[in-house]
C-alpha cells in the first residue's frame, strides 16, 4: 500500500497537535498537583493575607501594649501619691512634736530654764529656709538670743529665740510672743 506523501502530511500534523495538547494538559495538571501538595502552608498564608489577619494581629498587639503601659502608669501614680501622703503625715507628726517641745520649753517654770548664752545679729537670711524646726520670718539686722550652740545636722545650727510683738494691739495682760527654732551659724554674727 503506497500512500501519497500529500495525504500523510495532514494526518501527521493532526497527530503532532494532539500529542502537544496532551503534553500541555499533563504538564499543567502535574504542576498544579505538585504546587498544592507541596505548599498548603503557603496557600493558608495567602488566604490569611487576603482577609486582613496580619493587620488585626498587629492592631491587637498595639492595643495590648498601650493597655499595659496605661496600667503601669496608673499604678506608679497611685504609689507616688501614697508615698507623698505618708510623707506629709510624718512631717505633720514631727511638726506637732516640735511645737509641743517648744511650748514645754517656753512654759517650763515660766521660761526660767531658757538661759541665753549670748546674742547675735542676723547677717543674712537663707533663701530656702523653711523647715518646721527653723526660726523663720527673720530680717537682716534682727537680734536673736542663742539658747544652745551646735545643734542640728553637722552641728551647723544654733537654737535661737526672738521676742516678737503681737501684730494686733492686745490687752496689757497679754504675754509677749517668743519664737524658738534653729538658725544657721554662718548667718549669725555674735554681739561682743
Amino acid at each position: 500500500m503506497a500512500t501519497s506523501p500529500l495525504l500523510l502530511r495532514p494526518l501527521l500534523l493532526r497527530t503532532q497537535q494532539h500529542i502537544i495538547s496532551n503534553q500541555r494538559k499533563l504538564f499543567h495538571t502535574t504542576r498544579n498537583t505538585q504546587k498544592s501538595a507541596a505548599s498548603p502552608f503557603r496557600d493558608r498564608l495567602k488566604d490569611l493575607r487576603q482577609n486582613g489577619t496580619p493587620e488585626l494581629v498587629f492592631g491587637g498587639l498595639v492595643l495590648a501594649v498601650v493597655g499595659i503601659d496605661y496600667y503601669l502608669q496608673q499604678r506608679n501614680d497611685r504609689q507616688r501619691n501614697e508615698m507623698i501622703h505618708r510623707f506629709e503625715q510624718e512631717v505633720k507628726q514631727d511638726e506637732a512634736i516640735s511645737r509641743k517641745e517648744e511650748s514645754e520649753l517656753i512654759n517650763k517654770n515660766g521660761g526660767v530654764d531658757m538661759k541665753t548664752q549670748f546674742q547675735c545679729y542676723v547677717r543674712r537670711v537663707p533663701k530656702q529656709f523653711d523647715g518646721h524646726k527653723c526660726l523663720t520670718n527673720l530680717k537682716v539686722g534682727d537680734i536673736v538670743n542663742v539658747l544652745q550652740e551646735g545643734v542640728g545636722p553637722d552641728n551647723k545650727y544654733n537654737l535661737c529665740s526672738i521676742e516678737r510683738s503681737p501684730a494686733l494691739p492686745v490687752a496689757a495682760d497679754e504675754k509677749r510672743i517668743i519664737s524658738i527654732g534653729w538658725f544657721p551659724c554662718s548667718c549669725l554674727e555674735k554681739i561682743q
